[in-house]
């Protein structure tokens, strides 16, 4: 026992190590080209040019604008929508409804998603096309920007459209750790009508839950660079999509500039989440007195009824792009204002399937083995901690859990240039080792973060029933509890491989052009190509990252067929 405890400590340490050494490491290469220092190209003295050039790029007010508008935009909106879906429709049919989508929704990538709500959204998109040439008028494609506007705000209802999902998932993580039954039924029995029951009783003990998840989606927001290539602005783009230009622009000087604006970028980064916190905390002092001030009821009753129709719009959004994918992938004719295709073929399946092996297997077997790796870090993690409680110890996870969560909080473009010079220093660039390490960094959070309620709250009774029964504690671990825990464990890897799947920037700067993955591929033909060969890709990519999914339902029925307990 003494000896599988060490080994047990090992698990949280290199889980930090994970997380901390490429960070770390990103952050120190990139922070020193930001001041004149890139010995690799012979700039040995520091200087603040780069920080200068920077601050007088043209392009720096329109990108900072556009980072701002998008970014804190679909993070407030889809906190929002998220609360108020769930506070109008928990506990209705169609609140059943959304959890049973939620898998579905989450499985379908941001780059594939981004091409279907393209498809819906653009001048000569399905959404005009279902009011042409009657009652619009239209015979041609109006001269709009819908889709890559200014202003970014298709790329804020595109991230609204995927965070919102995100969150709902947290927050169903968060009301299984609430009576919430319990607390609805106090609520009513003083008088409280639904809507004060959530803001005033229930939803101040789920934010707590939420905060970690809402920065991640915050940072994520302000740093996207696959969504903003293919529906954001373009003149100029956003603040990471002209940082990743720069970095990759055959000019070695822009390589300074980039630098500078990732340490810019996480400077913004880190401003809006301590706004957000400090937002958080007036919000709080406010409330706590308005919560005594004994209003039974709130004037936003009366826009109560709109939660559903909101959901109904989420997932008809999803829903429509994913078949929007479908028509495009099998059309050989669709001319504007047509409904549907006037013509289909497969053809556009048979001449791209060839050129689909290998980006479809390079990015199943890096999924495959970081959430293989990372469910093994995860579980060995939460047996440590469940070891440190019994002994009343306090465990590194849980005292270090921001940690967890620091690739989430810092914008990806801000440290991969810092990692990609590691990795040529030490000739690491382009193996499978680095690919799937850098792939392992940010698949790891979502499987600790989806997976650490449900193996918390295991009931450790059954594993003391099975030790009298089996014998040994490993023997116990790994023919009860792990047997119980089955099901989440796999959504968790489900969760996990899409993840990995979805990686575009880290296969980018880590794989040093090498490796070509589903996501890579897509990406680059949204910027241009042919509608037919994108949906395609983008499809194939979904159909990735669903095979996860189905896998995690399917193989749980299958192995508890006989035990319908199980598969709850």
């Amino acid at each position: 026992m003494p000896g599988q405890r060490s080994r047990l400590k090992l698990f949280p340490v290199l889980a930090l190590a994970i997380f901390l050494l490429p960070v770390i490491a990103g952050l120190l290469f990139t922070w020193a080209p930001a001041f004149g220092y890139l010995s690799a190209v012979g700039s040995t003295r520091l200087s603040l040019e780069p920080l200068n050039a920077l601050l007088h790029h043209p392009s720096l007010p329109g990108a900072l604008r556009s980072t701002l508008v998008s970014g804190l935009g679909a993070s407030l909106f889809s906190l929002v929508l998220a609360l108020w879906i769930t506070a109008t429709l928990y506990g209705t049919r169609l609140w059943a409804i959304i959890q049973m989508s939620l898998a579905p929704l989450l499985s379908l990538p941001h780059a594939a998603f981004a091409i279907g709500f393209t498809f819906l959204i653009a001048p000569s998109g399905w959404l005009i096309r279902a009011v042409s040439p009657y009652p619009s008028g239209f015979v041609y494609p109006p001269d709009w920007t819908t889709a890559g506007d200014p202003w970014a705000i298709s790329l804020t209802l595109t991230m609204l459209c995927k965070e919102t999902p995100f969150l709902l998932l947290m927050i169903f993580s968060g009301l299984n750790r609430i009576d919430i039954r319990r607390t609805i039924w106090i609520g009513r029995s003083l008088g409280y009508r639904r809507l004060r029951i959530w803001t005033r009783l229930i939803i101040p003990q789920l934010y707590p839950m939420l905060r970690l998840p809402l920065l991640a989606v915050l940072a994520y927001s302000l740093s996207v660079v696959d969504l903003a290539y293919i529906i954001g602005p373009s003149l100029p783009p956003t603040l990471a999509v002209l940082i990743d230009r720069w970095f990759n622009s055959p000019e070695i000087s822009n390589r300074f500039i980039g630098a500078a604006g990732a340490l810019l970028l996480l400077f913004v980064t880190l401003v809006c989440i301590g706004s957000a916190l400090a937002l958080e905390y007036v919000i709080s002092k406010v409330g706590s007195r308005k919560i005594l001030d004994g209003r039974r009821a709130s004037p936003f009753e009366l826009f109560f009824p709109t939660g559903a129709p909101y959901a109904v719009v989420l997932l008809g959004v999803n829903i429509f792009s994913i078949i929007a994918l479908l028509l495009w992938s099998v059309t050989r004719t669709w001319r504007f204002p047509h409904f549907f295709p006037s013509r289909f073929s497969l053809s556009n399946w048979t001449t791209s399937i060839n050129q689909l092996i290998e980006p479809c297997w390079v990015s199943g077997l890096a999924a495959l083995l970081s959430c293989v790796l990372a469910i093994i870090i995860v579980i060995g993690c939460f047996e440590n901690e469940q070891k440190l409680a019994r002994a009343k110890k306090a465990s590194i996870s849980q005292r270090s859990l921001w940690i967890i969560y620091l690739p989430l909080l810092i914008p990806q473009i801000s440290f991969l240039f810092g990692i990609q010079v590691v990795l040529v220093f030490f000739h690491l660039e382009g193996t499978w080792a680095a690919l799937v390490w850098i792939h392992l960094v940010f698949v790891l959070p979502y499987v600790f973060l989806t997976l650490a309620t449900t193996y918390r709250s295991y009931d450790q009774r059954y594993s003391y029933v099975g030790k009298t029964l089996c014998g040994g504690p490993l023997r116990t671990f790994f023919r009860i509890k792990l047997f119980i825990l089955a099901k989440p464990i796999l959504f968790s890897m489900a969760v996990g491989f899409g993840v990995s799947i979805a990686q575009y920037l880290p296969t980018l700067y880590v794989g040093a052009g090498r490796f070509t993955t589903i996501t890579t591929e897509t990406v680059s033909l949204a910027s241009g190509s042919d509608r037919r060969i994108m949906a395609v890709y983008a499809l194939s990519q979904l159909a990735l990252a669903l095979a996860g999914y189905l896998t995690a339902i399917i193989l749980p029925a299958i192995m508890f067929r006989k035990r319908q307990a199980m598969q709850n």
